[in-house]
């Protein structure tokens, strides 16, 4: 999503992507309080990934446990977390899994903020960090089963470019085909020379 963000930039008429989608050990380079990791991706240095003063939303998934992915998106300005939802958490695993892993996002993707002085900068009021939860897309746990990573990547593209989520109204099959869509993706982005390639 990002190559392709790139070169849709690159277009004159695509000024509008102000949103950037970090890769899924972001998180743990939150985390880890390894500030030169986080700083990186929040200033631009480093590759395909833009600087958070140029963009008002940031994506990233994060493995709650056993591999159950959840889709987190940051808006700036208002410094508002909302998580997306795969499928319905009881109140308990909320609290145990879930919770602790959004407050720990809230203190250091603040601190990553004030590290490269995005207030100062931009201008916006220092804020604490509010929390939503969007069950809009959630689905039941037999179609997820073993599909939670590609319904994270599908929703990215969906929240980003206004792409369906479910083109085929089976759950199932859509993700099937969206595997092969990443893998062609990779294939297109990594392995094909692109032009002046020497």
């Amino acid at each position: 999503m990002m190559n392709w963000r790139q070169r849709q930039q690159q277009k004159e008429e695509a000024t509008d992507m102000r949103w950037s989608i970090l890769p899924s050990q972001f998180y743990d380079y939150l985390v880890d309080s390894c500030t030169t990791n986080t700083v990186s991706f929040a200033n631009g240095k480093s590759s395909s990934f833009p600087s958070f003063f140029d963009v008002d939303y940031v994506y990233f998934p994060f493995c709650v446990e056993n591999n159950e992915w959840l889709l987190v998106q940051v808006e700036l300005r208002n410094v508002n977390l909302v998580m997306y939802c795969s499928e319905c958490f009881s109140s308990e695993k909320y609290r145990r899994a879930v919770h602790p892993k959004l407050m720990k996002i809230s203190i250091y993707f603040c601190a990553s903020l004030a590290n490269i002085k995005y207030f100062k900068k931009t201008g916006f009021p220092v804020k604490m960090m509010s929390f939503e939860v969007n069950e809009d897309y959630v689905q039941s746990h037999t179609d997820l089963y073993g599909n939670q990573g590609v319904h994270v990547c599908m929703l990215m593209e969906h929240l980003v470019t206004g792409k369906p989520l479910n083109v085929t109204n089976n759950f199932r099959e859509s993700c099937i085909a969206y595997r092969r869509f990443m893998v062609d993706q990779i294939y297109f982005w990594r392995c094909l020379p692109r032009p002046g390639d020497s």
